[in-house]
This record gives C-alpha cells, sequence and structure tokens, in this order.
C-alpha cells in the first residue's frame, strides 16, 4: 500500500472527485497538513434533501422492474427532483391513505362501543352533563367481582352490567365528584372512550354511520392504490435510478470534508496499492490537463488492509473480520484456518446422518437470508463443515451411530473410535503441534518485518522447546528410545528458558507452550463422546417392530425418541464441533501471531447496480458534475 497526495486546482474539484470515485481504488484520508479544513459542496444539503425525497417515494410505491439509466449530472438530478410533479402527488396520496387509515381505526372503537350497547337503548349525544359522568368499562368476570365488591354498592353511583361475548360491560353514572378512575385503577378493566369520533346517537345508528364510513373509506383507499399503482409504473424504476445516482453524487459532494485546501486548490489524501498508482496518476492527469501534483508520501502508519480473497474464503474473511480485523503487516491466516476447521469440526461431529442433515438445513437458510449478513456467512462455513463431518463420518463408519460401510463398499471400515483411540489422540496432538509450529512461524515473520527482533527469536526458541519437548515425551509411548529423549529433554527445557528470555512482556505465555499442544486433544474426547452417546441411543432406542396394535404405539414411542435422542446429539456435536473448533483457531493458533486490530481498507467508490456513467468521465465538456 502507498500514502498518496494529490494537489489539484479547486475548479478541478468535481471532476478529480468524480474521477477518484469511479476508480474505486483510493482509501481517502485527512490530511495532517497545516491547512484549513475544506467542506462538503455547497449542494450537499440539497442532494441529502432530494435523497430523502425520493427514497421516501419508493417506500410508498409498489415494486416495479426496474431499467438503467445513463448517469446525470447533479445539476440535472436536482432539477429534474424539483420539477417531478408525480412526487408530490405520491406524498399527497401517501398523507391522505394515512388520514382515512386513521379514521378506519377510529370507525373499528365507535364500532366495538356500539356493539357493546346495542342492548342498552343510550343516546351517546345526550350523556354530556355540567353534574354527572358518563363512563363505560369492558373487563372480565374477575375485574367485574371486585367492581360489585368495592364500587357498585356506593352511594351516588349508578350501575348499568350487561354480558358480552367474551367479557363484561360495565356502564356507570355518576356524581362528577367522585373519582371512579382510581376506584377501578387496579381491577383489570378498560375503558370505552364515550367521546370519540363518531360515537354520536344510538348504537343502532352509530353502525349504520360506521359501515357507510367504513365502504366510503375502503372504496378511496382501492382509488388510492390503483393511483399508487399507476405511478408506480410510471416512475418507480426512474425514481429507483435517481436513488442511486443521488447516492453517487452525496458521497461525491460530502468528499470535501476530507480534504485540505489553499486559496486556488485542494489537498487530497489517501492509500492506495502499488499497483494502482500509475493508472491513478495518468486518470488525474488526464482530465485536468496536466494541472494536478500526485506524490507517494513516506510515513510511519500503519496502512490499512486491504485483501482480495477468493470466493471460497469470503465467508471466512467475514468470521475473521468479525473477530477482529487483521493488520496490514500481518501475514493472513485464512488458508489455514480454512483448512484447519473443517478437520476440527469434521472429527468432532464425525457422523455421515448428522452431517447430511445439517447440511440441508444450512443451504435452506442460505438461500432465504440475506447475503450480506453474519447469518448467510455463518450458514456458508457451516455448509463446508457439514459436508467435512459427512467425510470424515465416512471413513469411521458412522452413520447416526450405526456402521453401515460393509454395505456400501464391501471390506472398507475405516478408523473405529473405540478402537483406535489411543491413535486418535495422538494424531490430534500431531494436528495442534503442526498448527502452533506454523503460526511459531507467522509470529517469526511478523515481528522479524517489523523490527522486534528478539520476539523473532523467542518465537524460533519456542518452535525448538516444542519439538525436543514432543520427542522427549515420545519415548513413554515407546516410539524412541536410548539417549536421544534425554538429550531432546535437555534441549527443550533450554529452549523453555531461552524463550522466556526473550520474549519479553510475552513471557507468560511460555506456559502455552506446553498446555497449546495437549488442548488438541479435545478434538478426540468431543468426538469420541459423540460416538458413544449414538451408540448408546441405537442400542436402547432403536425402535423394532412386532406386531399388533401394543406393538405399532411401542415402535412409535421408541421411534420419536430415538429421533429426539439424535437430534440432541447432532445440536451437542454440532456446537461444540463449532465452538471448539473456532476456540482452536483463535486461542491456541492466533495468539502465537495475530494481532488484529487492523484498518480496512475502504475505497472511495460506490457499486452501481442500474445506473451507467462514461468512463472517460470529466475529459469531455459538460461533464464537470457528472
Amino acid at each position: 500500500m502507498e500514502k498518496v497526495r494529490i494537489v489539484a486546482l479547486e475548479e478541478d474539484k468535481i471532476k478529480v472527485v468524480a474521477a477518484l470515485h469511479q476508480m474505486n481504488i483510493i482509501d481517502l484520508r485527512k490530511s495532517k497538513l497545516d491547512a484549513t479544513d475544506d467542506k462538503p459542496a455547497s449542494y450537499s444539503t440539497e442532494i441529502s434533501d432530494s435523497l430523502i425525497k425520493v427514497n421516501g417515494a419508493l417506500q410508498i410505491l409498489p415494486k416495479k422492474e426496474v431499467r438503467g439509466e445513463k448517469h446525470e449530472s447533479a445539476e440535472m438530478l436536482l432539477k429534474d427532483v424539483k420539477g417531478m410533479k408525480a412526487l408530490d402527488r405520491i406524498y399527497a396520496l401517501s398523507s391522505e391513505r394515512k388520514g382515512i387509515e386513521e379514521d378506519m381505526a377510529a370507525l373499528g372503537n365507535a364500532e366495538h362501543i356500539a356493539l357493546a350497547f346495542q342492548h342498552i337503548r343510550v343516546d351517546f349525544s345526550r350523556i354530556r352533563s355540567e353534574h354527572v359522568a358518563y363512563k363505560a368499562f369492558e373487563g372480565d368476570a374477575k375485574a367485574l367481582k371486585a367492581f360489585k365488591k368495592g364500587v357498585k354498592e356506593q352511594e351516588g353511583i349508578e350501575v348499568h352490567i350487561s354480558k358480552m361475548k367474551k367479557s363484561f360491560l360495565v356502564f356507570v353514572a355518576y356524581d362528577k365528584k367522585k373519582d371512579i378512575e382510581s376506584m377501578i385503577k387496579d381491577m383489570g378493566f378498560s375503558e370505552l372512550d364515550l367521546t370519540a369520533k363518531y360515537v354520536a346517537g344510538y348504537p343502532s345508528g352509530i353502525l349504520k354511520a360506521v359501515r357507510e364510513k367504513r365502504a366510503e373509506n375502503e372504496r378511496r383507499l382501492r382509488g388510492i392504490a390503483h393511483e399508487l399503482n399507476q405511478l408506480g409504473e410510471r416512475n418507480y424504476s426512474h425514481l429507483f435510478n435517481l436513488s442511486e445516482m443521488l447516492g453517487i453524487e452525496l458521497e461525491r459532494a460530502d468528499a470535501g470534508s476530507m480534504f485540505k485546501r489553499t486559496e486556488s486548490t485542494f489537498i487530497a489524501e489517501g492509500w492506495i496499492e502499488k499497483r494502482r498508482f500509475k493508472a491513478l496518476a495518468e486518470k488525474l492527469q488526464r482530465i485536468t490537463r496536466g494541472k494536478v501534483e500526485i506524490e507517494t508520501l513516506p510515513h510511519d502508519e500503519l496502512a490499512p488492509t486491504h485483501t482480495n480473497r477468493p470466493g471460497i474464503l469470503k465467508p471466512f474473511e467475514y468470521l475473521l473480520n468479525f473477530y477482529s480485523t487483521q493488520r496490514s503487516d500481518e501475514i493472513d491466516p485464512t488458508w489455514i484456518f480454512v483448512l484447519s476447521f473443517p478437520i476440527f469440526y469434521g472429527l468432532m461431529v464425525s457422523d455421515v446422518g448428522y452431517g447430511l442433515l445439517s447440511l440441508i438445513f444450512v443451504t435452506y437458510v442460505s438461500r432465504i437470508v440475506s447475503r450480506d449478513g453474519l447469518v448467510y456467512n455463518a450458514a456458508k462455513i457451516w455448509q463446508m463443515m457439514s459436508v467435512a463431518a459427512m467425510f470424515f463420518g465416512f471413513l469411521s463408519n458412522q452413520y447416526f451411530g450405526f456402521q453401515l460401510n460393509q454395505y456400501i463398499i464391501p471390506g472398507f471400515t475405516g478408523f473405529d473410535w473405540l478402537k483406535d483411540a489411543t491413535l486418535i489422540i495422538g494424531i490430534t496432538i500431531i494436528f495442534g503441534i503442526v498448527q502452533i509450529v506454523i503460526g511459531l512461524i507467522f509470529g517469526f515473520i511478523n515481528h522479524w518485518k517489523r523490527g522486534h527482533k528478539m520476539m523473532a527469536v523467542s518465537k524460533l526458541t519456542s518452535i525448538a522447546a516444542i519439538l525436543f519437548g514432543t520427542i522427549a515425551i515420545s519415548a513413554l509411548f515407546g516410539i524412541t528410545s536410548g539417549s536421544l529423549p534425554l538429550y531432546c529433554a535437555a534441549l527443550a527445557v533450554i529452549a523453555i528458558l531461552a524463550t522466556a528470555a526473550t520474549s519479553g512482556h510475552e513471557a507468560t505465555e511460555t506456559i502455552n507452550l506446553i498446555t497449546h499442544p495437549l488442548s488438541y486433544a479435545r478434538i478426540m474426547g468431543f468426538g469420541l463422546g459423540s460416538v458413544i452417546i449414538a451408540l448408546l441411543i441405537d442400542t436402547y432406542f432403536t425402535p423394532h417392530f412386532s406386531g399388533g396394535i401394543i406393538g405399532l404405539l411401542v415402535f412409535i414411542v421408541y421411534l420419536i425418541i430415538f429421533a429426539l435422542l439424535h437430534f440432541l446429539n447432532m445440536i451437542l456435536g454440532i456446537f461444540e464441533g463449532i465452538v471448539q473448533g473456532v476456540r482452536l483457531n483463535f486461542v491456541e493458533f492466533f495468539s502465537k501471531f495475530y494481532i488484529g486490530n487492523g484498518i480496512r481498507f475502504k475505497p472511495f467508490g460506490y457499486k452501481r447496480v442500474y445506473t451507467k456513467e462514461e468512463k472517460n468521465i470529466g475529459e469531455t465538456n459538460g461533464t464537470n458534475r457528472s
């Protein structure tokens, strides 16, 4: 990555910014020069307001097919929005629809009150008095019992109670001096507003008026929907294109807040890939007719991290960034992560049936969620993990705990979790040693590049401690013999002491040279546990049909228990496989080299969907604002 500085004339700012935005290759940063801060373009607020107005209209209109358009200048876009009468009509119809919907709610409330009072002859327009208050409450039997006990028998209160479908109506007339509300506050009643809109006259008259008004409103709502649909047919595509173009122009207009300026020039700084510098310089020289200075700057800053990982790595990149963004001066660990995580997960789940069910589930999930979110990326990773679980399930001959390989490939049984447990635990520890050594090699390279020589040396001594220690410990299992293990044990101790002496503030990590490789034994533990649980389920709950009604019922009960227990074991295995697989990578592996907390490279640009723009923007007349 290179840090560059661009100095151009103020009169060329609009087309320079547009070119930078179109190229999408520079990560703009605020310059530290002692100069006046620049500001957004004068029309930025107007563009923002227009964008809000257009996006609001798009939310109101029904979705229609969008056809691409040619990108217009900011001036033309603003003129287009101002002169678009359809926008005002769309908002007017939306406002009218909102008012009708509120009116429909009032009609529903009036109808509810009228239905509650339909057996009581009361004229709501005549129950207003200077001295007497009228209230109506709705509640259940419990509330009514409390009301009768605490309120009904009081002097100066007249009560009418009627049974409704699922509740009771309490109509109360009382002296206004009495505080009825506080009396029934905690009884569980809800008050009916007898002064609400449309509550006037007798209940029968209210119901008739409500039906007529509702029919009128529904006709108008259908009319509004029809008109909005017509407006959408004529304007949705153009409005969608306007939204995209205004969004682009707003980013360009606001770019000035990242610049410095003098009386006649503006200064922009940012990060760019080295291989892109020549193309940037040529482009800016061309559109400004040579009236621009562009140079690389010496710096001691941490450059932003720019990654361009292929498709299979994209979900893992998302997970890695979710954990902590890689620094630009660190080795990219994604490939190791991609290779190791499926192996760890596959061994811990290790069942063809569990892998197949989870694959079907996550494939469905990946198709119904947004492609930009955590769920989608997690689902894509889980798909790979499910395939790994099926692969290792095949190698270990596990199909929901049953062994079926002999029926698929006669003579092939694979490895056995119960018989080969010692071998498996040895293999998993070797996995750990290999991955941790790779992590220490990465740590050596990273520290050496940063000039941390002693820390780099500590990574080499750590590797020596692990390798010599492994040879020494192998004697306990009869793998090595003679004096070699003793020499290696002595060298391992010396290497550990050297690591503690050279690793500075990381000296406390020395103990992890022993614990972290052993931590990989958890792969065998969780994998064996899942297999044993599946075997126990198959042994005690595999359904067998013995005939008869009783036999059928027993078969169904056992089948339900069998499926439920395998489902729970699958969920447990998947959860542990994900958690422990991620832990082994992020804690045991990454801790050897990965600092993270990097700055992501965010080029100044816009991803177009429908609109198109001239490639030679700013190089012809009349394109200063395009």
